[in-house]
């Protein structure tokens, strides 16, 4: 932020988001009355067109005054911020252009016998339209409107899969996942906080207005991990309030990337000396720990699957990976919010669809897509699941009960669903079962407490 700018000018710049959504309001709202009077001639009516152009542009103007004195910190990318702001410019001005065709204010002799009043709030919808988009990408990052749409988007960039935890590079598979998940929402090309952005490796080294992010080799002095540590409540402490903080286990990996790894953003784990406690996070991460064979379990040995098998799964909408090369051994993931409660039905059909590879499925991950008690049934037949993500779903106990005769099962993630303690017990019966993740349910520290003092029972995990 420039030093030089008035807190209060910024303080009142902060209003913007609030007041921006005024003019949208307004605008739309004259537009589709303008619409309406096509075909009903009522002067009440276009009294209103006029009142709703004029709060409409009186409020374009205030939102556009506000926007300036927000672009002021700084923390913003300067050519989506000189786009934005020239759009909201031509929106205030169309509109009250508009608002003086509108109300007779404005009399333009070269208008006679055209249709100016469709044109200019047709003009004006495409404007306010056009600006929202850019004060969007501002916010929230370019490709946040399509990021979760079934098409107009490009793929993601999927690293390789490894078989071994040695073979990963420290900052692709561990450090960049947390910096994507906690930091790159406010750290971005488009938004850049404190003028730091995590897009890339150029960026980040670059660092920001406090200077470089983190000092290769030494903790201490890096201000990234100074800010992640500090006490939440702090004015410094990063996330921000309303943002999820970075978990222990987070906090881990970025000290010993820096410390360790020297901030070597090509170094792998094999080069390194590493300690258990961050193979054991590394591993759980990227969900190795069963995959190689270290829970005790051996992979299974299947038959390979048909690829026209695998291309009806991923056209249903599925996300499929083979882990190890020629195994037969696979990933499925359903992305979050494909399936929803308006089209909950359909995951039924889904379901069976994967019924043809079920021995050769390992990971599982359907979280938060309305996954139902009933859909578990058809998932108590995958028999070699070794790490299944059903967070963020509405099953309970009973929907538990059907997945008890998978023994493979090391690691089921029930993260905000609604089941009880009543599922303690069924989990002692799942001889696999390692570790579950209940935060979010009803299930209590004190429950978790007396669940503990049993034997060979999982690790029941209330935080991340």
């Amino acid at each position: 932020m420039d030093s030089s700018v008035p807190d209060f000018v910024l303080f009142l710049g902060r209003f913007h988001p609030l007041v921006v959504h005024l003019p949208i309001g307004f605008l739309f709202f004259a537009f589709v009355l303008e619409l309406y009077g096509r075909w009903n001639k009522n002067p009440q009516l276009y009294m209103a067109i006029d009142l709703a152009l004029l709060g409409g542009g009186i409020s374009a103007l205030v939102a556009s005054v506000l926007g300036y004195m927000l672009s002021l910190s700084g923390d913003y990318d300067e050519s989506t911020l000189d786009t934005h702001f020239w759009f909201g410019l031509a929106t205030t001005l169309i509109t009250f252009f508009a608002w003086g065709i509108r109300s007779g204010k404005l009399r333009i002799a070269q208008l006679n016998g055209l249709k100016p009043n469709m044109v200019a709030l047709t003009l004006v919808v495409v404007l306010v339209s056009v600006t929202g988009h850019y004060g969007g990408n501002l916010t929230h990052g370019s490709d946040y409107l399509i990021k979760y749409a079934p098409f107009g988007r490009s793929e993601k960039v999927v690293l390789p899969p490894i078989a071994q935890l040695e073979e990963a590079a420290v900052y692709d598979y561990l450090v960049n996942p947390i910096l994507e998940s906690k930091c790159t929402s406010c750290h971005n090309s488009s938004k850049k906080k404190g003028g730091l952005s995590f897009q890339d490796t150029i960026a980040i080294k670059k660092g920001g207005k406090n200077g470089e992010a983190f000092i290769a080799g030494n903790v201490a002095k890096s201000e990234m991990i100074r800010r992640i540590m500090l006490d939440p409540h702090d004015e410094d402490f990063m996330p921000p309030e309303g943002k999820t903080p970075l978990t222990g286990e987070e906090k881990s990996i970025l000290t010993f990337w820096i410390d360790n790894a020297n901030a070597d953003f090509r170094v792998k784990l094999a080069d390194l000396e590493t300690p258990e406690e961050i193979t054991s996070i590394a591993s759980t991460m990227l969900g190795l720990e069963d995959v190689t064979g270290k829970s005790g379990i051996p992979l299974p040995k299947v038959g390979l699957v048909k690829e026209e098998v695998i291309g009806n799964i991923v056209s249903a909408g599925f996300k499929v990976r083979e882990l190890i090369f020629e195994s037969g051994l696979y990933e499925v993931v359903l992305p979050p919010n494909f399936i929803n409660s308006s089209n909950s039905d359909d995951l039924d059909g889904k379901l069976e669809m994967l019924l043809p590879m079920k021995d050769n499925i390992i990971w599982l991950s359907l979280k938060d897509n309305d996954v139902q008690d009933r859909h578990l049934k058809t998932i108590g037949q995958f028999v070699n699941l070794q790490k299944v993500e059903l967070e963020k779903n509405p099953i309970t106990d009973k929907g538990i009960a059907e997945i008890i005769g998978i023994q493979s099962i090391t690691g089921l993630n029930l993260y905000q669903t609604k089941i009880t303690a009543s599922s303690l017990d069924n989990f002692l019966k799942m001889k696999g079962l390692k570790r579950v993740y209940v935060w979010g349910t009803a299930i209590t520290e004190d429950e978790v407490a007396r669940f503990a003092e049993k034997q060979n029972r999982p690790d029941i995990i209330m935080g991340m």
